[in-house]
């Protein structure tokens, strides 16, 4: 089924820019993961109720992605599971792209989200990055927009296309 998708462009080009979100004292164990088979299980479970197009993809196209010069992904674990992932490109000339982002629906709606990407964030800044950016869509969490803007991420591009919608 096609939709229209107005996709949002957000990017922060310094690290003090970042405002962390409030540590919500669960225990969070940041993980790097290049499993592909971890990180498809947890991708669709963050992916599903929004109909990412990535759920379509093939083992061979997520291999693909994650063996690309650059790419980074994490997983934390929250109460012993694995909570979400962030998958971040480190481009040769300082741009940090986060491609993927996102908690598994169990763990939203309790400000872990927040804690999470300022980790994320904190460690592309950290890796040596002279901007951070990502892209976000009217078909992901209704908050997440507001969740990179709150942790200061400035809008600076936006296109309405049309795309398919991916069911499980």
């Amino acid at each position: 089924m096609l939709v229209e998708d107005v996709v949002s462009y957000l990017e922060m080009k310094s690290p003090e820019e970042l405002r962390p979100a409030r540590d919500r004292g669960a225990e969070v164990e940041l993980r790097e993961v290049s499993d592909v088979d971890t990180i498809r299980a947890v991708h669709d479970r963050v992916a599903g109720p929004y109909g990412w197009m990535s759920l379509a993809w093939t083992a061979e196209k997520w291999r693909e992605s994650l063996d690309r010069p650059g790419v980074r992904t994490w997983v934390p674990r929250i109460d012993g599971a694995d909570a979400g992932f962030a998958l971040l490109c480190f481009d040769p000339g300082g741009d940090v792209e986060i491609d993927f982002f996102g908690l598994a629906p169990e763990f939203t709606g309790r400000g872990l989200g927040g804690h999470f990407l300022t980790v994320v964030t904190r460690t592309a800044w950290e890796a040596g990055a002279t901007r951070v950016w990502l892209r976000t869509s009217s078909h992901d969490h209704p908050y997440a927009k507001a969740s990179y803007e709150a942790r200061g991420f400035r809008l600076f591009k936006t296109e309405t296309r049309e795309r398919e919608l991916v069911t499980p």
